[in-house]
């Protein structure tokens, strides 16, 4: 059988759009400054990873979130959101976190988000 890519891939992205939405939602109810996630998913058949990067808004506030259990939290919360909306388990086996900052990303990257998930 065939594995058509093609028509699973739109699906895994709508999906992380809404998880995306939930997850900022529920960090704005719980006052966490999540200023920004971006997501890079392989465009290969068999790779069904989803890489999620989630971006504070300085360095010091990622070193604070790490310390205090928070970014685990909107780890969490983030796996929850697609667990909800039955995004398909052997993609969830494959979701993997990458936690900066947008200050790193001006800093290093010219802002250019894209420049820091490669």
């Amino acid at each position: 059988m065939k594995h058509d890519k093609v028509r699973e891939l739109p699906r895994q992205l709508d999906f992380i759009d809404i998880a995306r939405k939930s997850t900022v939602d529920w960090a704005t109810e719980a006052n966490i400054q999540l200023f920004r996630i971006e997501f890079v998913v392989p465009l290969v058949v068999t790779d069904k990873k989803l890489e999620v990067w989630l971006f504070f808004d300085t360095d010091e506030r990622v070193k604070k979130y790490m310390n205090d259990g928070t970014t685990e939290k909107v780890k969490s919360q983030f796996i929850k959101s697609l667990n909800d909306i039955s995004y398909p388990p052997d993609y969830l086996a494959e979701v993997g976190f990458y936690i900066d900052s947008d200050e790193n990303v001006k800093t290093n990257f010219e802002g250019n988000y894209l420049y820091r998930t490669m």
